[in-house]
């Protein structure tokens, strides 16, 4: 009888443990995702440029699959070529100091022929393809505050997807 009783006591204190560890855990988990948001945002409004890339899915090369996964019916999309061509276009508005530099208004008429943020990318996936690059981190690296910001202008003004 006592062996039972200790028993039950045992298992009685084995699941509160257990039952305590697992709230804590997910309370964690919440608390965390939650400060990693806030962190985010903060260092977005610190430092518009380079985080305002990061938090541009479409940039993304994955954004595209994202929307097909998550969405029915036919999405207008750009043909490969099309999205190789003017994943060429971005790359050679890319130019070194000696060469006159970059050529800003042709990377921007690329992005201004753009029809939403699935086209957008479409085209930074070809340029990774193609090039071998992240478009993302080319725009980073070549361009200047007032650069990416009119960059991300174009973009955000562009609706998600489009259908047929």
């Amino acid at each position: 009888m006592k062996k039972v009783v200790g028993l039950q006591i045992t298992a009685g204190t084995v699941g509160l443990i257990l039952i305590g560890t697992t709230y804590m855990t997910l309370r964690n988990k919440k608390r965390n995702k939650l400060a990693s948001s806030l962190l985010g945002e903060l260092s977005k409004s610190l430092n518009p440029d380079s985080k305002g890339l990061e938090s541009s899915a479409a940039l993304d090369v994955k954004y595209v699959d994202r929307v097909f996964n998550s969405r029915s019916g036919k999405i207008i999309v750009l043909k490969k070529s099309t999205a190789t061509r003017y994943a060429n276009e971005i790359h050679k508005g890319f130019r070194p100091w000696y060469r006159g530099g970059d050529l800003e208004e042709n990377i921007y008429a690329v992005f201004r022929n753009l029809k939403d943020k699935v086209q957008v990318s479409q085209v930074a996936k070809a340029y990774q393809r193609e090039h071998k690059l992240n478009l993302r981190d080319q725009l980073k690296d070549h361009f200047d505050r007032s650069e990416i910001k009119t960059v991300l202008g174009i973009i955000s003004r562009l609706p998600k997807y489009r259908t047929v």
